[in-house]
């Protein structure tokens, strides 16, 4: 008779079947938080975001340092003329940047063109209207700018209240005005037609700081340069639901000799101005 043989059953797993599951199941618990993640609904996520927010004091809209007064873009749908003048403008900005000049001299954008105000050390020696070398490069560029854009170019110097008796100069009037007229000359020699330009001495009477001060009266001795680019009037509607009134018919005298001329009708509609969009986000200014 055959022996029977023993048959041994272990008991367990083998140890690298429990490694296994434990990875698999750690990869299904993976995937399923990145499915999980990609479902998120955006409403739970603001409010989680908002309770974030309130739970750091963090402000919903954070105040900014930067204050911005002549936006770039203007509200109105602008046409490619104006995108023009101000990407121009802008340019004429940086390069007054790159001068190492942003400190002095200041850019106003305005309704109708633009007006750049210049110390008067950065263009003239004290007391006298001999434009300096140092200002050429910044007066060339201007002038590059009122080159590309038709307007009357208008310059106009402006002095403190101190007293200057010279033999060249006997008041500020007349320093003032040369040193507008000096400006003038160099922007005609620099390519501008003299039909365009214009030079105006206003002396110590148009301040825009107090003369008390010395750092008033530093303000106030200044060169204003405007470029009025925009002068057309705004065009105008020439249909109008309105009714003119008929003119009464004079009365015929028989007993005259010739009849009385006929009335002229008046067809002429009453105008109304329209509202239009005017050229940024700048600032209007009143020099007068």
């Amino acid at each position: 008779m055959a022996k029977k043989k023993n048959i041994t059953i272990k008991q367990g797993l083998d140890g690298w079947v429990m490694t296994y599951g434990d990875m698999m199941s750690l990869l299904l618990t993976f995937f399923v938080l990145i499915v999980s993640f990609s479902s998120m609904q955006e409403t739970k996520f603001e409010q989680a975001a908002r309770s974030l927010k309130d739970a750091f004091g963090v402000l919903a809209q954070p105040e900014s340092i930067i204050k911005f007064n002549e936006p770039i873009v203007p509200n109105h749908a602008p046409e490619a003329a104006d995108l023009e003048f101000l990407y121009e403008v802008r340019s004429v900005e940086k390069a007054i940047l790159d001068q190492e000049l942003s400190e002095q001299v200041e850019v106003h954008l305005l309704d109708d063109g633009v007006l750049f105000e210049l110390p008067v050390p950065l263009l003239f020696p004290s007391g006298a209207a001999d434009l300096k070398v140092e200002a050429n490069p910044l007066l060339e560029r201007l002038a590059r700018m009122f080159r590309k854009f038709p307007g009357q170019v208008e310059v106009q110097g402006h002095t403190d209240n101190v007293p200057i008796h010279s033999t060249r100069f006997p008041s500020n009037w007349e320093l003032s005005a040369a040193r507008a007229v000096a400006v003038a000359r160099n922007f005609h020699g620099l390519g501008l037609p003299p039909e365009r330009l214009s030079a105006t001495g206003y002396g110590e009477f148009r301040p825009v700081a107090d003369n008390g001060t010395a750092e008033g009266r530093a303000e106030n001795r200044r060169v204003e340069i405007k470029l009025t680019w925009r002068s057309e009037a705004p065009p105008r509607q020439e249909s109008l639901p309105l009714e003119p009134v008929p003119a009464a018919e004079p009365a015929v005298d028989p007993a005259a000799d010739t009849a009385p001329e006929p009335a002229i009708e008046d067809t002429q509609p009453a105008i109304v101005s329209p509202v239009t969009g005017h050229l940024g986000a700048a600032v209007d200014i009143d020099r007068n």
